[in-house]
């Protein structure tokens, strides 16, 4: 039973390192896509981002927020 949770937390951990590594993978292409619609928001996020002052997974909601956003408006 421990080690069958043990296992289970490493899949976990594995999954949570993925989608944090995808997230990383298209957020500069996310915020070249905003920076056309919203060049204000993205350059304070990239801003964020390069002075660590927003960790990615918030950064990555945020600017998919803004685009869906403007998608909506349109």
């Amino acid at each position: 039973m421990v080690i069958y949770l043990l296992e289970s937390k490493q899949e976990r951990a594995f999954e949570i390192l993925q989608e944090a590594a995808r997230k990383l993978a298209y957020l500069p292409d996310k915020l070249a896509e905003l920076s056309y619609q919203q060049p204000e928001e993205a350059l304070r996020l990239l801003r964020n981002w390069g002075e660590g002052k927003q960790p990615v997974n918030s950064l990555f909601e945020e600017v998919t927020d803004l685009l869906n956003s403007k998608r909506r408006q349109d």
